[in-house]
């Protein structure tokens, strides 16, 4: 299935209400042709969506009575289940989930999220993939749990009553999501990697399956990781496309996106590609140069940025008249370089934060990487007496995080920080309007075989690029022949780079389209700043008004402080102006912002 939600009565005498169940079914498509599928008693309710991506929907009633559905694929490299298909697969975890042994779960390579329900022994279970990357969020009111695949879900519903958490939407705007399970509500929580939450007469108890910080180091010479390396990855691709012939893929100018597409023409599959880039940019001259080498299929369509990219291939991908000429097997899986660059290349790992990483100074590191990434709260545009609780949060937030990494070497226990929260949070949109674009990733650089090995080698011969530039090598030549884009610092492609191309960190948006964000978010600053019921004591209203006359006067460009007010308003909105300051949480008191 692609979309899942449900509730749980954890009060045996409290039955769920046929509204509540109407809510959930009427929320959770907004596609007027889906034909929600539901399992019901008194106790629980689950309800599903599937749009067919994988051929069979994954939701099993077991023998014994127990309820499990799934989104996504577990993809497990076990020896249990008795075939390929997520069905299959659904049919022995759920085996082993109906007996509470949650083990066989390390053995999954893909993403998925799954829901368990047993209404026997009143017990139920959210379970997430070992890398958080399909995300399931739940939250408590009353006698019931609530749960989604998707946040707009528990967004949408009347009987969630929903609260700012002003912390978190600090955290999204200083560092582009918020730590742990945070969302930016209060109370409505997303479940960690390898996280299963089992609900249990009224008890709540969370458990990971698999430590990422416990993986042993692999004693392996280079030649070995780099060949180990690829036949993981090249069997990562092999167990995703399941002998398809025909699928299409995402193709930028930079590697991850190349070596995906060579892992699938390795496999002997004709490959659609897709550029969005810019015109006349190094990501569009050099994603074509590589299609035309490699025999993909290409597609140009040069996009100004900012949009919902998976929407915009859904739409490019179905309006292509070649399609036609070979129709895939799975036409709505579409595969993507997502995750190559951090786990694989270590970007963002500088060498000044590896230097202070060895050299013990972690304030040191931690200081740099917010720096180097620019990331900061914006306190000035914040109530004086609120900002001042954001003072260095960032800071200590992110060495929390990192301390709580039990790894010998720092800079792996940093590595495995980037590994396990921006791409799980980097895929939220992407599920989120996942019943309008209607297509499934493909993320093979995320197979976490892959991702475990690469944890286990060597750190050092990693940095920069060094590794993935020499694995490359082992592909088919014309991934080499072709030149890449590369992160500033890291090994740069070997081949010349015509001058007169921008890279993606240089390249303009037009001018037309800069002046038609301009204008939005004029707009909307407009809006709110005139709301009656503005947000003083999350706000600076008078500052805010001075910003955005200054930056209409042209006397500076103050766009990010009206974007970052703009996300405090946004969800003020969904919570109908109720909001929890820090204090109030850190307090642990009740208390409700109007």
């Amino acid at each position: 299935m692609t979309i899942l939600a449900g509730v749980f009565s954890c009060n045996p005498s409290v039955h769920i209400p046929d509204s509540v169940c109407d809510s959930l079914k009427r929320n959770i498509s907004r596609d007027p042709t889906d034909h929600p599928i539901e399992f019901r008693d008194a106790q629980a309710f689950f309800v599903k969506v599937d749009i067919g991506a994988f051929d069979r929907p994954a939701h099993r009633v077991s023998p014994t009575g127990s309820i499990a559905i799934l989104a996504g694929e577990p993809l497990l490299i076990c020896e249990g289940p008795a075939g390929p298909d997520r069905d299959a697969h659904l049919t022995y975890l759920q085996t082993k989930w109906d007996d509470g042994d949650f083990q066989s779960l390390r053995s999954a390579s893909g993403t998925f999220c799954a829901a368990y329900y047993d209404p026997c022994m009143g017990i139920a279970h959210l379970v997430a993939d070992r890398l958080g990357l399909r995300p399931i969020y739940y939250t408590v009111v009353g006698d019931y749990v609530y749960f989604a695949s998707a946040l707009r879900i528990l967004e949408a519903l009347s009987e969630i009553p929903k609260k700012l958490d002003v912390l978190a939407v600090a955290e999204i705007t200083g560092f582009g999501y918020p730590f742990g399970g945070s969302t930016p509500y209060a109370g409505i929580k997303m479940l960690l990697p390898c996280e299963v939450v089992t609900i249990h007469q009224g008890e709540f108890k969370s458990q990971r399956y698999f430590q990422w910080d416990s993986i042993a180091p692999v004693q392996a010479t280079a030649e070995e990781a780099l060949k180990e390396t690829h036949r993981l990855f090249q069997s990562a691709v092999r167990r995703r496309l399941r002998g398809d012939r025909t699928t299409f893929a995402y193709l930028s100018g930079g590697l991850d996106s190349r070596c995906t597409v060579a892992a699938l023409r390795a496999e002997n599959s004709r490959v659609y590609t897709f550029n969005f880039s810019l015109a006349n940019t190094q990501d569009q001259a050099f994603a074509l140069a590589y299609a035309n080498k490699s025999g993909a299929i290409h597609h140009e369509l040069p996009t100004e940025p900012g949009p919902n990219w998976s929407a915009v291939m859904a739409d490019a991908w179905r309006a292509s008249p070649r399609r036609q000429e070979q129709m895939p097997e799975h036409p709505n899986v579409v595969w993507t370089g997502e995750g190559g660059s951090v786990g694989l290349g270590y970007v963002y790992v500088s060498p000044e934060i590896v230097s202070l990483l060895r050299s013990g100074d972690l304030d040191g590191a931690i200081d740099v990487y917010l720096r180097q990434q620019n990331k900061i709260i914006l306190t000035r545009i914040l109530d004086p007496e609120l900002a001042k609780q954001f003072y260095g949060h960032l800071h200590a937030r992110l060495r929390s995080e990192l301390e709580a990494i039990r790894h010998p070497d720092p800079v792996r226990a940093f590595y495995i920080f980037l590994n396990l929260n921006g791409p799980r949070r980097h895929l939220v949109n992407h599920f989120d309007s996942i019943d309008k674009h209607r297509l499934e990733f493909q993320v093979p650089f995320y197979d976490s075989e892959f991702l475990e090995y690469l944890t286990a080698i060597a750190v050092d011969p990693c940095l920069y690029h060094q590794f993935y530039v020499k694995w490359l090598t082992l592909f088919d030549s014309a991934v080499s022949e072709v030149p890449w884009q590369a992160y500033p610092g890291h090994v740069p492609s070997p081949i010349p780079i015509p001058e007169d191309l921008p890279d993606q960190w240089n390249a303009l948006a037009s001018g037309a389209h800069q002046a038609a964000l301009d204008r939005d978010l004029l707009k909307q600053s407009a809006v709110m700043l005139s709301d009656t019921n503005f947000p003083r004591r999350v706000l600076r209203k008078r500052y805010l008004k001075l910003m955005r006359l200054a930056w209409r006067l042209r006397l500076g460009n103050y766009g990010y402080a009206l974007k970052a007010a703009l996300a405090y308003y946004h969800y003020l909105g969904i919570s109908s102006g109720r909001y929890e300051l820090p204090v109030t949480r850190s307090a642990n008191q009740g208390q409700t912002g109007l």
